[in-house]
């Protein structure tokens, strides 16, 4: 039976989804309708609220009606998407992470500087999908594991940069890296430290040592994802990701005595306080804060 429950700190909306969230409450103050090709943040309940607020879904650019306002995610989007709504005479709205977008600038320099670039990250991700954008197909490469990185090319005779995700595991990230620069000795890194600050962060207090991680997040969401991975990469029996309180089942909890809850760069907080009141309520506990020794305010 849970017997102690933790909170952790620091987590929920980093800048760059505080900021998204904010234009697209701001944007909606200003129009009936507004469009978007890819879900603003990675957040299910998040979404169907702005949904019943006027914000639409499309497919694809070519979706959005003429003249209407559309919005591009935090994750960005590639720059043929941007030049495709000019021609539509659409008026957007950039919601893209300010992260995010430096990065894309600096693939597109090194695109047009006649570099390789190899990008570390999932080729289905929305942020990598606009970097790819940036990068132009034939000069660019995804890896999206350690075996991936046998499948690259020889570089011997080309300049190469490599990039990254920002929502990745910081630790297999590194692991990538390291066979990357064992197979490419002359490769560059980013200028940047390409994943966000936020997203380390939160990856840096779930590894602790619990018997249960409750991520709180969306599954598509790639940092919810890595939190629940991480938890058990560093020692957790056990970790769920949930939308909600609703899906918090008596299973989870058999043979478990303590547990830890924190949530994703794209959770609103109310819903970890759902979690939290739920709990305290269901087992008679009071969950306390933790919060890292070192930790800092969020740059970003």
């Amino acid at each position: 039976m849970l017997a102690s429950c933790y909170l952790l700190s620091p987590r929920g909306f980093c800048s760059g989804v505080s900021r998204a969230v904010h234009m697209a409450e701001q944007v909606l103050k200003l129009y009936d309708a507004v469009y978007i090709t890819e879900d603003v943040i990675h957040n299910k309940v998040f979404m169907k609220e702005l949904e019943q607020r006027g914000m639409t879904k499309v497919d694809s650019i070519e979706d959005v009606p003429d003249n209407a306002v559309v919005m591009f995610s935090a994750h960005g989007v590639p720059p043929q998407v941007v030049e495709r709504a000019e021609q539509k005479g659409l008026t957007v709205v950039d919601a893209t992470c300010p992260t995010v977008k430096s990065i894309q600038k600096e693939v597109e320099k090194a695109a047009e500087a006649g570099k390789k670039i190899i990008i570390i990250g999932n080729r289905s991700h929305a942020e990598i999908i606009a970097l790819l954008g940036y990068a132009g197909v034939k000069s660019a490469f995804v890896v999206g594991n350690e075996m991936d990185v046998d499948l690259l090319p020889d570089f011997s005779k080309d300049d190469v940069v490599y990039f990254t995700q920002t929502t990745l595991d910081c630790l297999a990230t590194d692991a990538i890296v390291k066979k990357i620069k064992e197979k490419v000795p002359h490769i560059e890194s980013s200028t940047q430290d390409n994943i966000c600050y936020a997203t380390k962060e939160r990856q840096d207090v779930v590894r602790r040592l619990v018997d249960l991680v409750i991520v709180v997040g969306s599954p598509h969401s790639s940092n919810a994802k890595r939190l629940s991975e991480v938890a058990l990469s560093g020692g957790a029996k056990k970790s769920v990701l949930v939308d909600s309180k609703d899906e918090l089942t008596d299973e989870i909890f058999e043979e478990v005595s303590t547990a830890a809850i924190t949530s994703a760069a794209s959770t609103p907080e109310v819903l970890v306080r759902e979690v939290v009141d739920f709990l305290e309520s269901k087992y008679g506990i009071a969950i306390e804060e933790f919060k890292l020794q070192d930790d800092t305010d969020e740059k970003g």
